[in-house]
């Protein structure tokens, strides 16, 4: 099988070219090598390898700079998914595409099955959603959540290095969501993938819990005192982020149980897995 990964080089796309490793070849390309957003660059690119799945992790995480750059974000969230639908349309390709929590609000109090309403409270939200349905009802969708990488910068590492320093570790108390580790993601994208599974998709590791929480769960497993994690709120930020953030976004694996794929994890699993490769190679 012939898997081509866009936006190979952020966090998730390096996990999902591991996790494509296995089942044939690779086409690894980063934004330096195609930009999703120009319509010839990827009809080329798909029609060059002519790959059995395209996975779509090419995005812009800058969540403020959408409210502040509306062209980009539609090039980006927008048309890009409908341009390598397209490409995909033409070569028999299976697409999937990466999406957020961020096209719901944030009022629910339990976590999001993937029939809930959508209501996104900005720009970032609102193009990834129109970016769903750009796809087309054949793609498979993966709805996904504070991704965690194991080979770059985490939040774990960040938490440490702020622990290994004099004084407090400050992080949001107020949003609470579903830490998701990358490489369990891109597992759950590849089998989705292979068997060409079509719709919206959650895929999130277990447990529910806040990134200050989160840090204090680091801080116990590490040797740190957890008091020294201070919980911020949203509304104290001065001045205020341009985009709205939804204050609960945990979303549930119900069309992964229902399907029948493996259960995910509980994020502390995967939190105390960073936390040994952090400690094994700072020695």
């Amino acid at each position: 099988m012939i898997t081509l990964v866009t936006g190979a080089a952020g966090q998730l796309g390096r996990a999902i070219v591991r996790a494509a490793a296995p089942e044939g070849q690779v086409v690894a390309l980063p934004r330096a090598d195609l930009d999703v957003t120009v319509q010839a660059d990827v009809q080329e690119a798909v029609a060059a390898c002519r790959p059995e799945v395209v996975v779509n992790c090419a995005g812009w995480v800058d969540v403020d700079g959408h409210e502040l750059d509306l062209d980009r974000s539609r090039r980006i969230n927008v048309d890009a998914p409908r341009f390598l639908r397209e490409a995909c349309e033409s070569v028999n390709a299976h697409l999937v595409h990466i999406s957020t929590d961020y096209v719901f609000d944030g009022r629910a109090s339990d976590p999001y099955p993937e029939d809930h309403p959508t209501a996104p409270l900005c720009v970032y939200g609102a193009t990834k959603l129109e970016g769903e349905a750009a796809v087309g009802p054949a793609a498979t969708v993966v709805r996904t959540t504070w991704t965690q990488a194991s080979d770059g910068p985490n939040m774990v590492k960040r938490v440490l290095d702020g622990l290994a320093g004099p004084g407090s570790v400050a992080l949001p108390s107020d949003r609470r969501s579903t830490p998701s580790f990358c490489d369990d993601v891109a597992q759950v994208v590849m089998m989705l993938a292979i068997d060409r599974y079509p719709g919206v998709v959650h895929a999130v590791n277990e447990g529910i819990t806040t990134w200050a929480d989160f840090a204090r769960e680091v801080a116990v497993a590490a040797g740190y005192d957890p008091d020294r994690v201070v919980g911020t709120v949203e509304a104290d930020y001065d001045p205020p982020r341009p985009a709205k953030r939804p204050l609960f976004s945990a979303l549930d694996n119900a069309v992964l149980r229902q399907a029948g794929y493996p259960a995910l994890r509980h994020h502390r699993e995967f939190m105390e897995e960073i936390l040994a490769r952090v400690r094994t190679r700072d020695g």
